[in-house]
């Protein structure tokens, strides 16, 4: 009886996959909701508890005030954010993590490392605009292939070496 019991909790257990999911749709609709309402959400992050939430940002007489928007989800030990990189190249890996979707459909460029401690399993990357949200196996990282472009010759640097054929010839006297 307890093989069974331990076989079907396993059918229930998320996988890494229903995990970069669910964070997905998260951020899709924290990016819609900041729309919506015209308002500042912020999903925030801890690498220690390995637990996040979104929030609103409200303003009032006393300052911001963070209103949560969704309830508190702790993340399994097996798949977890591990770091995260922002589009310059840094990396993050401990304390809070914050992301901020602005009401004009911005957030930053971000990718999220998921996984256990051995081994990153998914990547997500958030785009910068209109809550976009793309999902690589194993560990992605992003190359810039604009710098990798060879430059084009338009012909121009060639001018210099050019000589004026009317100053080569020697000087006739001028037509009457």
């Amino acid at each position: 009886m307890v093989f069974i019991g331990g076989s079907i909790r396993n059918l229930f257990v998320p996988s890494t996959t229903d995990i970069s999911a669910k964070l997905a749709e998260a951020f899709r609709f924290c990016s819609d909701k900041a729309q919506l309402t015209n308002q500042t959400a912020m999903f925030r992050y801890n690498y220690e508890s390995a637990e996040y939430q979104f929030f609103l940002l409200k303003r009032e007489e006393g300052g911001l005030v963070e209103e949560p928007i969704l309830k508190k989800v702790k993340l399994p030990f097996y798949s977890k954010i591990l770091k995260s990189r922002d589009i310059s190249g840094k990396v993050y890996y401990q304390g809070d993590l914050k992301i901020l979707f602005s009401p004009q459909g911005t957030a930053t460029d971000m990718f999220l490392y998921i996984g256990s401690e051995s081994e990153v399993k998914k990547t997500m990357q958030l785009y910068r605009y209109g809550g976009k949200v793309k999902i690589h196996p194993g560990e992605y990282i992003y190359e810039d292939n604009s710098a990798k472009q060879e430059k084009i010759s338009y012909g121009l640097d060639d001018r210099d070496e050019q000589t004026d054929q009317n100053s080569s010839r020697p000087q006739s006297n001028p037509p009457r």
